[in-house]
């Protein structure tokens, strides 16, 4: 269970611009500015953007005839070499434009373990997924895929987050997809990536960060021993983060910014974070806390910021924090939450 006591950790103010508190949307607006910055430069290493082409494969009608699934390959070109991702779009089989999740999955397959295709079907969702790991490898090999055709250090969650936001700019060609409607999805370290592509790209409509733990949803700062660390955390997986962030990593309390200002990039739109009763290294109350600080950031557009169950109506909530039973896992479970809370945002413009 959640224990209230520990929510109350001591964290700097970081709603503070030119030494002042941030209390309205203009102030704020600069402040963001500043924040995009600041995560790539110090945590997450810069966004590549390389020159690309698409190709794609249709493969037929499928799931009982009640969608379309296409193969589509994204061909990145620089330093001389190339470098080709694959992806699977699959849509319902409607004459209406289809909101979509895209997915960052830990495996190529269709469906998965993680990715109740079917499901996700049936509930009028399309799912354009893609497999990490064919992006670049999850190791510190910095030759590999997409690594090898730029020419800076960056972090691979970086990495993994453009290819999410070129996955959006895919979408936004097709006639078959409704672009207002956009949500980002991901697990684990997939959850941290779903968070900062959502940070710094203001197209996706929903960010669902499942488990995203430490260096993703979670307070970084005053960590008990159960929780994993900066330190655990870079130790196992130095790779996912850039070079800069290698000073913070004993002295977490030096942090120009935690993660809850990560979170309140993502305002106005919309944010649910899941957690998992047994997942205590992912800390449930660091990340509880870092979505009740980063409402703030909603109430600069006149929202309400925190749901403290993503069950609740709370359709006016621009933050959603949920747990349900179990362990570390992308469950059928979670897919619903994320799933329902997509139909209230949809619904709720529509009216």
């Amino acid at each position: 269970m959640i224990n209230s006591k520990y929510l109350k950790r001591e964290i700097p103010n970081f709603f503070v611009l030119d030494g002042k508190s941030i209390e309205d949307k203009d102030s704020w607006e600069i402040k963001r500015n500043e924040l995009k910055r600041l995560f790539l430069a110090e945590e997450y290493g810069e966004r590549p953007s390389l020159a690309y082409s698409v190709t794609s494969e249709e493969q037929g009608i499928n799931f009982a005839g009640k969608a379309r699934w296409e193969s589509v390959f994204f061909k990145f070109e620089g330093n001389g070499e190339s470098h080709t991702v694959r992806c699977e779009l699959v849509l319902p089989r409607v004459k209406m434009k289809s909101p979509v999740f895209v997915f960052a999955n830990f495996s190529p397959s269709v469906p998965d373990k993680y990715l109740p295709t079917e499901e996700i079907i049936d509930s009028g969702f399309g799912v354009f997924s893609f497999y990490y790991e064919d992006v670049t490898k999850d190791n510190n090999d910095f030759t590999d895929g997409l690594c090898k055709l730029i020419s800076f250090e960056t972090g691979k969650i970086s990495i993994w987050s453009y290819m999410a936001s070129t996955c959006m700019d895919y979408l936004c060609t097709r006639d078959d997809v409704d672009k207002s409607n956009v949500a980002i999805v991901g697990h684990s370290r997939l959850g941290k990536t779903a968070l900062l592509t959502s940070a710094l790209d203001e197209r996706f409509k929903l960010t669902c960060a499942n488990e995203s733990g430490c260096c993703g949803a979670s307070i970084s700062r005053d960590k008990r021993k159960e929780n994993e660390s900066l330190e655990d955390i870079t130790r196992v997986f130095p790779q996912w983060f850039c070079k800069s962030f290698s000073k913070y990593i004993s002295a977490p309390n030096s942090l120009p910014f935690d993660q809850h200002m990560l979170l309140a990039l993502i305002a106005p739109r919309y944010l649910v974070v899941g957690g998992a009763l047994e997942d205590v290294w992912a800390d449930n109350e660091g990340q509880l806390l870092a979505c009740s600080l980063s409402a703030k950031a909603w109430s600069f557009y006149g929202k309400r910021g925190l749901s403290y169950d993503a069950k609740e109506d709370n359709q006016s909530a621009g933050v959603a924090f949920y747990m349900r039973e179990g362990s570390h896992f992308m469950s059928r479970f979670d897919w619903q939450v994320y799933m329902r809370k997509f139909r209230e945002i949809i619904e709720e413009e529509q009216r």
